[in-house]
């Protein structure tokens, strides 16, 4: 037997269970487990740039970024517009966290920062209108010197994980299936995530089923530089997958660096 029901709200069916389901789902993109995106910026900071104290991390989710952030030092905020996925961070993270709901690219935080992140794929959920504004948000809240650190898929991912892919996992007591759709041009992969959740330890309970649906947008070079440019951020670098290397043909995941220029 299985009941259904419609998210109401991003992520409020699938928050308890996006950790363990999610390490599936971006270890087919590609995307690097999170300590080693840590790893990652804790090298960029480090390399000649002012020091970073304060983080602002956007669509921070369950809070497992920060909690490696935190580990290293560093004062952090996280923004989310799921308020189920920030129910689930404070309770990682406990009550000493800044934790804000609210839906980018509004950034509705009194607070300038040494550095802004978006990892995750995050910026790939926004139009072109939105990452552009979601730009000058972010450019409005670092101060001058401070970093935007974020990646989004490469045009090739986008194209590979859409076009009527599906991906599946059964854990026993919950389950899962990810449909992609691409759009005629390949600018835009419409997901339909469903999950089914036994409501009762024992085998044979009754499944909850949920469905969740979100879009993801190709965001391009031109696209990102152009709202870069606009707002006054200047590019330090674009890597391959959070490596100090170069893009190329294989690269699944894009880490761009972009710089507010001090005065």
């Amino acid at each position: 037997m299985t009941d259904q029901i419609t998210a109401p709200q991003p992520y409020s069916t699938v928050a308890e269970t996006y950790d363990r389901l999610g390490e599936l789902v971006f270890a087919g993109w590609g995307e690097k487990p999170h300590h080693e995106k840590a790893d990652f910026l804790s090298r960029l900071w480090s390399d000649g740039a002012p020091p970073v104290d304060s983080v602002l991390e956007l669509a921070c989710g369950t809070g497992l970024m920060l909690g490696e952030l935190v580990e290293r030092g560093h004062r952090v905020v996280g923004l989310d517009r799921s308020e189920a996925m920030l129910a689930r961070a404070r309770a990682r993270l406990g009550a000493d966290v800044p934790l804000v709901c609210a839906a980018l690219p509004d950034i509705p935080v009194d607070q300038r920062f040494d550095a802004v992140i978006s990892p995750g794929s995050s910026l790939n959920y926004l139009t072109e209108t939105e990452l552009a504004a979601t730009f000058r948000s972010v450019a409005a809240k670092l101060r001058p010197g401070g970093s935007f650190v974020f990646d989004v898929l490469s045009p090739s991912t986008m194209g590979d994980h859409g076009g009527g892919n599906v991906l599946a996992g059964d854990f026993g007591d919950t389950a899962f299936i990810l449909a992609f759709a691409n759009s005629a041009d390949g600018a835009r992969s419409d997901v339909t995530w469903t999950q089914f959740v036994r409501t009762a330890p024992e085998a044979d309970a009754p499944y909850l089923k949920s469905v969740e649906r979100h879009h993801l947008h190709r965001a391009t070079p031109e696209t990102i530089r152009a709202s870069a440019d606009a707002c006054g951020l200047a590019e330090q670098g674009v890597y391959d997958n959070y490596a100090f290397r170069p893009l190329d043909e294989a690269t699944s995941v894009q880490t761009w660096v972009f710089r507010l220029p001090t005065p």
